[in-house]
């Protein structure tokens, strides 16, 4: 199980993250709506941070992605 965090922006998450004690996993990397990051907080529990700055992904009328792609 993991808690993925939605956020504006990863790299200012990212910044204002580690400034108050939390460190980078890894990352940030593209993902196909944006980009992602895993971070870890001053007591060690490992979060997921991505934003949605490439769009949404495509679905159809029964919300399943139907297209890799964002759109915007």
């Amino acid at each position: 199980m993991e808690t993925d965090l939605t956020v504006d922006s990863v790299p200012d998450a990212l910044m204002r993250f580690t400034s108050a004690g939390g460190k980078i996993l890894k990352g940030p990397f593209d993902i196909p709506i944006g980009r992602c990051a895993v971070v870890a907080d001053p007591w060690n529990n490992v979060l997921v941070i991505l934003d949605a700055s490439k769009g949404t992904l495509q679905v159809d009328e029964n919300k399943r992605v139907i297209q890799g792609r964002a759109i915007c």
